[in-house]
């Protein structure tokens, strides 16, 4: 597996702090595999 890093607001930091309850690495990879498979779809029908 790969680590990396990204660098956000302090803003988002403390938002993002405020709820705990919520698996933000894992909403954050859910997010990259869907914005993904769209980049994918658009390349296959030749719009990329």
């Amino acid at each position: 597996m790969v680590r990396m890093t990204f660098s956000i607001s302090d803003d988002l930091k403390r938002k993002l702090d405020s709820r705990p309850d919520v698996n933000w690495p894992e909403v954050f990879k859910e997010g990259l595999r869907k914005k993904l498979e769209v980049l994918e779809k658009l390349r296959a029908r030749g719009v990329l």
